[in-house]
């Protein structure tokens, strides 16, 4: 005891972690632990910071220790708390939530990091973490995420790149907040065109609102039925339901998105509205568009795009999708066109430039195969020599 008084700093430090395992050999007698708690109680108190977090460090990664050693240790400065809070088993919750609430951003790193943290830390720390510990939060596998959570920090970190890289990164992300992301990243981009003054605002918007609806159909694409439905409602909640966006997806051929998007907006059971479009006849549709809110003056674009996707078949073969989405916004091209009521029509303007955006993305799938067979063909020749 004597000795852990006086002797120096670096010298106590290094004798502490053989101590505390000798604590919790399981054939250590009762009188021999006691003392051996008390010399390490009064380690809690002593004057450098170096021997705190040695006992910090020795003693966190037991579940078994002393509630009054992990306590203590969990209030001293940061350099010794983080180690515990990092670490530690035996602390609860709501300990873990305190701490990030009141604690710097050291702490709030060290709890973010831990091997696990439940939804109601993750939380805490979407809430009130600072930027360091939300991106080590994001990071961590063993972090309990949910929708609201990740909401969070969209809202509060989504302009910060990091943040949204490593937001977009995780599988988990769901569609509706992936969207949310694409959607703040191009309201930013519209402002840095417009104040370079590179591009007058109104073709700045058009450019952008072009980019985010591309963006949202292809996360649509893949999308199941639930998380489908979570997008759609975001959409609708945040004004990005438009019909430019429905034509868009119409003419790529993604049907569910359209039956989903009828769905909520009419109030009609999705497979009641998927018959409708498969089957029904064009009084029908032009009722169901009516009812969804869709001006009058798009139903032919609806109706074409309809018409073009019960003839088309999707063959499933390597690049049919960039292919089918080429002859399906051409086809509807052309039959619009025999509706448009003039040159200056918005929705005409818009098909054409579908019709040149899937040519390109037609041409570019081509080519792509094309490397690809080379590369293969020259593996093939490069093994056989």
């Amino acid at each position: 005891m004597d000795w852990l008084e006086k002797a120096p700093s670096q010298a106590r430090a290094s004798a502490i972690p053989p101590l505390v395992r000798s604590y919790f050999q399981p054939q250590q007698s009762a009188p021999r632990r006691e003392a051996i708690e008390t010399a390490l109680t009064m380690l809690l108190d002593d004057p450098s910071i170096d021997v705190r977090r040695s006992f910090a460090e020795a003693i966190a990664i037991h579940e078994a220790a002393p509630r009054h050693m992990i306590i203590a240790l969990s209030h001293d400065l940061p350099l010794v708390s983080e180690v515990i809070f990092r670490r530690s088993p035996c602390l609860i919750d709501s300990e873990l939530i305190e701490a990030v609430g009141s604690a710097g951003a050291r702490v709030q790193v060290a709890v973010a990091s831990r091997p696990w943290i439940s939804f109601a830390v993750s939380q805490a720390i979407a809430d009130e973490g600072d930027r360091e510990a939300v991106l080590a939060m994001i990071a961590n596998e063993g972090a309990d995420l949910d929708e609201i959570t990740f909401r969070t920090i969209a809202a509060r970190f989504g302009e910060d790149g990091d943040v949204r890289e490593a937001l977009f990164a995780r599988d988990d992300l769901p569609l509706a907040v992936r969207q949310s992301l694409i959607a703040s990243l191009g309201a930013k981009l519209n402002l840095f065109l417009v104040t370079r003054d590179w591009m007058p605002e109104k073709r700045a918007r058009n450019v952008v609102r072009d980019a985010c609806d591309k963006a949202t159909v292809l996360l649509a694409h893949d999308a199941d039925e639930d998380d489908l439905e979570a997008l759609v409602q975001h959409l609708r909640a945040s004004g990005q339901l438009t019909t430019s966006l429905l034509i868009r997806s119409m003419c790529q051929g993604h049907l569910r998105f359209l039956e989903v998007a009828l769905s909520i907006l009419t109030g009609i059971p999705s497979p009641r509205v998927y018959a409708l479009l498969v089957d029904g006849r064009e009084a029908a549709l032009r009722a169901l568009f009516e009812r969804a809110g869709l001006p009058e003056r798009s139903h032919a674009a609806f109706i074409a795009a309809l018409e073009v996707w019960r003839e088309l078949e999707y063959d499933g073969a390597i690049g049919d999708r960039f292919r089918f989405a080429r002859r399906m916004v051409e086809r509807v091209l052309t039959r619009y066109q025999q509706f448009a009521q003039a040159d200056v029509d918005d929705l005409l303007a818009m098909l054409r430039r579908l019709a040149a955006e899937a040519a390109r993305e037609a041409a570019r799938a081509q080519m792509r195969r094309a490397r690809d067979a080379a590369a293969a063909n020259a593996d093939d020749l490069s093994q056989a020599a």
